[in-house]
C-alpha cells in the first residue's frame, strides 16, 4: 500500500515544521507552527475536527481549496479554514514559508512535530522517517496524531491499512515513539 501517491512533503524533516508557540505555554489557547514545504508538494483532501487553521504565508505562494472556494495566497496573506471543513493545499514552483496556527490548540499536532523531528535527528529513516518511504504505519500516526481525516482514496487507503494485520500495530509503534520523542 502506498499513501506517497496522495501526499508528497519535503524530505528534509527538520524544515517540514517547527513549534513557534505551544499548548503548554498559553493554557491551550494555540499551537503556532512554522512549516517549509518544497516546490511541488500537496495534502490531500481533508479536514480537521478539534480545532480551526489559519494558513499565514511568510514567503513563496499556495494554494488552498478552502471547501469549494479555491484561494492563491502570496506573501502576507492568510486564510482560516474553520474545522469539519474539508481542505487540501498545493505548492507551486517555489518553495512555501507558512506560519500555521490552530485554535484551539493541540498537544497531539505538537506531539507529530515533535515526534518526526526526533526521527529526523535519530537519522532513522529507513523505517518512520518520510511519507517517501511509503510507510503506512508512520503515516497512520501522524494522521491521528494531526487529526487529519483524509478523504477519497487516500482516506480510503488509510482506512483498509488500518483493518489490516499491519495496521493493528499502530497504536503500540505511536505509544513507543510518543514515550521516545514527547513529554508525555
Amino acid at each position: 500500500m502506498r499513501f506517497s501517491k496522495y501526499c508528497t512533503t519535503n524530505t528534509a524533516m527538520e524544515k517540514v515544521a517547527f513549534i513557534k508557540e505551544s499548548v503548554k505555554t498559553n493554557k491551550g489557547k494555540r499551537t503556532v507552527i512554522e512549516s517549509e514545504f518544497t516546490a511541488g508538494a500537496s495534502i490531500p483532501p481533508h479536514y480537521h475536527r478539534k480545532f480551526d487553521k489559519t494558513f499565514e504565508v511568510l514567503e513563496g505562494e499556495i494554494r488552498i481549496w478552502n471547501g469549494s472556494e479555491e484561494l492563491i495566497l502570496k506573501a502576507g496573506e492568510s486564510a482560516t479554514v474553520k474545522k469539519e471543513m474539508v481542505h487540501n493545499y498545493q505548492i507551486g514552483n517555489a518553495k512555501v514559508v507558512l506560519k500555521t496556527t490552530l485554535i484551539p490548540g493541540s498537544l497531539c499536532f505538537e506531539n507529530a512535530i515533535t515526534l518526526m523531528q526526533g526521527i529526523h535527528n535519530d537519522g532513522e529513516h529507513g523505517g518512520l522517517a518520510a511519507v517517501e518511504n511509503n510507510n503506512m504505519v508512520y503515516m497512520a500516526i501522524i494522521s491521528k496524531l494531526t487529526d487529519s481525516n483524509f478523504l477519497g482514496e487516500a482516506g480510503a487507503t488509510l482506512e483498509t491499512f488500518l483493518l489490516s494485520e499491519e495496521g493493528k500495530q499502530v497504536m503500540y509503534v505511536q505509544n513507543e515513539l510518543l514515550e521516545k520523542y514527547c513529554e508525555l
